[in-house]
């Protein structure tokens, strides 16, 4: 009886100061641990965006994809710009001229399981190209040609030309867009910004005819290059909004003392790229096919 006794007395239950010095020292390590996920995160190996600068600026994405993919980010609360690089870096930035995607998995593949995707990159790599397609994407507003044009018959054209070779004043690649008006007749068709932003540059350019740069608050720089004239009053060192007059489209330029080809707009965009050197030139054609669907869809 007695031996029972002290086998009881023997057990002692922790006291309440070795407890919360047990529990201290779990949190300690369960925060420690939180934050090394999170370095780790920032600083783990991961698949690195591998693709040439050159692939990333003709940019083949199938324009459809966008607006669904916009649709699905907001619907599933997802940040787009982020969806999008992740959609592009899974495509190796579709390098072939005519981009075939079937559109119909799109929320399958890359929507359901997107954190899942995204946790495979190395966040670094990634970065330059998210940052780019938000500034893209949250400073287009507007189609360079008022809507009301489209429901004049005929109006205006334009097709995938990157990367088209020029011969006006030797050859060179085409960086950029032609919007052509179908009558070709200059003075006609009226060119408005697709963003808001500071007029760097307005005047006139032998090959670029009379033309106006646009610089975005992002540091996207927009060349709208043909005009036939520019708009009254429009000079370099303006802060224009979207859907500012700039011009008509016209034939102006080209080396050979303007009026040498078909009346058109030519479209340059230079966004930030911090994946590539120099000044970065991107195909507009998808973000104007975006843009002009966007628009139709809204008419304004």
């Amino acid at each position: 009886m007695s031996s029972n006794r002290r086998s009881r007395s023997a057990i002692r239950l922790p006291s309440i100061r070795l407890i919360k010095e047990r529990l201290f020292k779990l949190s300690v390590f369960l925060v420690i641990s939180l934050l090394v996920f999170g370095i780790w995160q920032l600083v783990r190996p991961g698949i690195r965006v591998r693709v040439s600068p050159d692939v990333v600026a003709a940019f083949r994405v199938p324009h459809r994809s966008i607006g669904l993919l916009k649709d699905y980010a907001e619907a599933h609360n997802i940040p787009f710009a982020q969806l999008f690089a992740v959609f592009n870096a899974e495509n190796d930035f579709f390098p072939e001229k005519s981009a075939v995607y079937d559109l119909s998995v799109l929320e399958r593949l890359y929507v359901v399981d997107f954190y899942r995707i995204l946790r495979r990159y190395n966040m670094r790599s990634l970065a330059p190209y998210v940052a780019m397609f938000e500034n893209l994407f949250g400073e287009l507003e507007t189609f360079p040609i008022p809507a009301g044009w489209y429901e004049r018959e005929p109006s205006i054209m334009f097709g995938d030309s990157w990367g088209v070779e020029h011969n006006f004043q030797g050859n060179r690649m085409h960086m950029g867009t032609a919007v052509i008006d179908r009558e070709n007749i200059r003075g006609r068709v009226p060119v408005v910004s697709m963003t808001q932003g500071h007029v760097e540059e307005a005047g006139w350019n032998n090959q670029l005819g009379y033309f106006v740069g646009i610089t975005t608050p992002g540091g996207t720089y927009y060349l709208y290059a043909h005009l036939d004239s520019l708009a009254p009053g429009l000079a370099a060192g303006q802060h224009i909004t979207a859907g500012h007059q700039l011009g008509y489209m016209g034939n102006t330029g080209g080396g050979r003392g303007g009026r040498s080809f078909p009346v058109h707009l030519h479209i340059g965009i230079s966004p930030q790229a911090d994946f590539a050197r120099g000044r970065f030139w991107i195909n507009p054609y998808p973000l104007l096919r975006y843009m002009e669907d966007k628009q139709l869809r809204s008419g304004n």
